[in-house]
C-alpha cells in the first residue's frame, strides 16, 4: 500500500511534466482499482493452491517492479504500466495476506487479525502520500527518491518473509469443495464488501481527485499540504480502529457509513465557505469513517469465512471494494468536463451518500461465526 500511494501528490506534477489532461490523470488512477479487480479474481484460489508465502512474495516483487517503472516513466503509458504493477501486487497480497493473518494468530482471533490488516493498510495509505509530498517540495529528484526508498522497503519485506511460517493446510485428495455462503452469512458478506467499497472510495478521494480539488477550488496547491490532508485521513483511520475495536462489527460498519455521509457534506461545504478548516474537519471525519467502516467490514468477512474459503472470499472482498472505488472516480472524471469538478463530485457524492444510508439500514443484526 505504500508503493501504490506514493504517486498520489505527484500526479499534478506528472500532468504538467507530460502535458497531460486532468481526465488522462484520472484514467491513470482508475486503471489501478479496475485492473486490481481482475488480478484479485486471478489470485483468488492461488494462495490455497501453492501457499500464502509464495503469493505474498510475488506481490512484493510486483510492488518493487511498479516503483522501477515509475522511476523511468516518460509519459502516461508508463504511469499506467506502473499502476498495473501495483494492481498485481495488491491483488496477490489482498488474496493471501488477510487469511495468513487469521491463521498466524494462535488464538484464531479474527477481530485482532482484522485490526492488524486494516491498521497496516490505512496507515500506509497516509504515510506514502505525505512522504512523497514532502519530497516533492524538498528533494531535487521528486520522481526518483520516493521510489528508491520504497525499493529498499520491498527488499526488507521479501527478506522478512523467510521468517514467516507457511499457514496453508494441505488439501486432501478428493476433499469436498469449500462451502458457499448462504442466509445471514451471505448478506453480511455482501454488506461488508459494499461498506468497504464506500469507505475506501471516500478515502481514495484524498489520493486521487481531492488534491486537484483543493488546489483548484481552495487555492492550496502545495504538494506537501495536499499530502498532509491525506495523512490526516489515514492517521485518524487507524486511531479510530484502535479505539473502536471493542464495538461490534455491525456497529463499526454502520458508524463508517454514517460518517461517510457527514464527511462528504463537510468536504463539499468547504468550497462555498472557502474554508480549509472545514475541509480539514471533513478529513478527520472521513478518517474516522474509513477506520471504523473498514474494520467492521474486514472483521465481518473474517467472521463468516470458513477456513477452506478464506483466500477466495478475501479476494472477492477486495475485488468488490476496488470496483466501488474505480467506477465512481471514473464517473467524476467523465462528468468534470461538462459540469465542472465541484458539480461532478457533488453529484457522485450524493449517489454514494444515498447508497451508504440504505446499506446502513440493511446490514444484518446477527451473524454466526464460521468454522475455524
Amino acid at each position: 500500500m505504500l508503493g501504490s500511494n506514493l504517486p498520489a501528490p505527484l500526479y499534478e506534477l506528472y500532468r504538467v511534466a507530460f502535458g497531460a489532461s486532468t481526465f488522462a490523470m484520472t484514467i491513470v488512477f482508475a486503471a489501478y482499482p479496475l485492473a486490481l479487480v481482475a488480478t484479485l479474481f486471478a489470485f483468488a484460489r492461488l494462495p490455497d493452491a501453492i501457499g500464502r508465502r509464495p503469493v505474498l512474495a510475488l506481490g512484493v516483487a510486483f510492488a518493487a517492479l511498479g516503483s522501477i517503472v515509475f522511476v523511468f516513466a516518460h509519459g502516461i503509458p508508463e504511469l499506467i504500466a506502473g499502476r498495473l504493477c501495483s494492481a498485481v501486487a495488491i491483488g496477490a497480497i489482498g488474496a493471501a495476506g488477510p487469511p495468513a493473518l487469521v491463521e498466524l494468530d494462535a488464538a484464531r482471533d479474527r477481530r485482532r487479525a482484522a485490526l492488524v490488516a486494516t491498521f497496516a493498510l490505512s496507515l500506509a495509505c497516509g504515510v506514502a502520500p505525505f512522504v512523497s509530498g514532502i519530497l516533492a517540495v524538498s528533494s531535487p529528484a521528486p520522481f526518483v527518491l520516493p521510489y528508491a526508498i520504497h525499493l529498499v522497503l520491498c527488499a526488507l519485506a521479501l527478506a522478512s518473509l523467510a521468517l514467516v511460517p507457511e499457514t496453508r493446510r494441505p488439501v486432501a485428495r478428493g476433499a469436498p469443495a469449500a462451502p458457499r455462503l448462504g442466509g445471514p452469512a451471505l448478506r453480511a458478506f455482501v454488506g461488508a464488501m459494499l461498506t468497504s467499497g464506500i469507505v475506501w472510495w471516500l478515502a481514495s478521494l484524498f489520493v486521487s481527485i481531492l488534491p486537484a480539488f483543493v488546489g483548484a477550488l481552495l487555492g492550496a496547491r502545495s504538494p506537501a499540504l495536499q499530502g498532509g490532508l491525506a495523512l490526516i485521513v489515514f492517521v485518524v483511520s487507524p486511531l479510530a480502529q484502535t479505539f473502536g475495536r471493542g464495538i461490534s462489527d455491525r456497529a463499526a460498519a454502520r458508524a463508517g457509513l454514517v460518517g461517510t455521509v457527514l464527511a462528504l457534506t463537510a468536504l463539499l461545504g468547504a468550497v462555498p465557505a472557502r474554508s480549509l478548516v472545514l475541509f480539514a474537519f471533513g478529513s478527520v471525519v472521513a478518517g474516522a469513517a474509513h477506520g471504523l467502516g473498514f474494520l467492521g467490514a474486514q472483521s465481518l468477512v473474517n467472521r463468516v469465512a470458513p477456513a477452506a474459503a478464506r483466500a477466495r472470499l478475501s479476494a472477492t472482498f477486495y475485488a468488490v471494494t476496488y470496483i466501488c472505488i474505480g467506477l465512481p472516480i471514473l464517473a467524476v472524471g467523465a462528468l468534470t468536463a461538462p459540469l465542472g469538478l465541484y458539480t461532478a463530485l457533488a453529484a457522485v457524492a450524493a449517489a454514494v451518500a444515498f447508497a451508504a444510508l440504505a446499506l446502513c439500514a440493511a446490514l444484518p443484526k446477527s451473524v454466526p461465526a464460521a468454522e475455524s
